[in-house]
C-alpha cells in the first residue's frame, strides 16, 4: 500500500477513536499525553539506535550528488561531495530534530490551549515514518541501499497519491552526466576566482 494513502488511513482511524473518547476527562487526557510522550520517546530511540549503527558502520564511500535549491530560488543545484556515513548521519539527525521541534511544539499547545484531538494521530504516524524512512530501511532493516533506497535520498511527494504517482527517477547515467558537468563548472570558476587572486 502507498505510504500516503496509509498515513491518510490511520488519520481517519485515529480521527473515529478520538471521537469515542471523553476528551473533557482528565484521565483520558492524561493518558493520551502519556502515550504520546512515549511514542515520541520511542521514534528518538528508534533515531538514536540507527545513529550507533551508522556510526559502527563507518562507511567511508565517496557520496557525490547535486543538492537541489528550494523551488523557485533561482539558483543552481549545488554540487556537494560527502561520505555515506556523513551523508546518513545529516539524514538522521534532521529527523531528530523535526521529532524535538514536533515534540516541543505539541506539549506547548497541549498546556497552553489544551489541545488533545491531535496528539492521538501523532503517537501512531511518528513511529511509523520513522520506521518507514530510507535510513531506517537501510541501518534499522538491513536493506541494501539500491533502487528507491539509492543515497541520495529523495523526500517522499506526499501529493504522488493523488497524481497518479511518483515523479520519475532520474537515470543514473543522467544523474553521472549532471554531476560530471557540475564539477566542471565548479572547477573552472575555481580557476578564475585564483586568476582573480593574482
Amino acid at each position: 500500500m502507498n505510504a500516503q494513502i496509509m498515513n491518510m488511513a490511520l488519520v481517519m482511524g485515529s480521527m473515529q477513536i478520538t471521537n469515542r473518547l471523553d476528551l473533557e476527562d482528565t484521565k483520558t487526557k492524561q493518558i493520551i499525553l502519556g502515550t504520546y510522550i512515549a511514542a515520541q520517546t520511542v521514534v528518538l530511540g528508534i533515531s538514536y539506535i540507527i545513529q550507533r549503527r551508522i556510526q559502527a558502520k563507518k562507511d567511508t564511500t565517496v557520496l557525490k550528488y547535486l543538492d537541489q535549491p528550494k523551488p523557485m530560488s533561482g539558483e543552481q543545484p549545488k554540487l556537494t561531495t560527502t561520505t555515506n556515513m556523513a551523508y546518513d548521519l545529516e539524514q538522521n539527525a534532521q529527523a531528530q530534530k523535526q521529532a524535538l521541534i514536533g515534540l516541543a511544539l505539541m506539549v506547548f499547545l497541549n498546556f497552553q490551549f489544551g489541545v488533545i484531538r491531535p496528539l492521538v494521530v501523532q503517537s501512531i504516524l511518528p513511529i511509523k515514518n520513522a520506521l518507514q524512512s530510507k535510513w531506517a530501511q537501510v541501518h534499522l532493516f538491513g536493506k541494501p541501499a539500491e533502487g528507491e533506497l539509492k543515497r541520495p535520498w529523495k523526500a517522499d511527494n506526499p501529493f504522488a497519491a493523488l497524481t497518479g504517482g511518483a515523479e520519475e527517477p532520474q537515470s543514473e547515467a543522467a544523474e553521472k552526466a549532471a554531476i560530471k558537468k557540475a564539477e566542471k563548472a565548479e572547477s573552472k570558476s575555481g580557476k578564475s576566482e585564483s586568476k582573480k587572486d593574482l
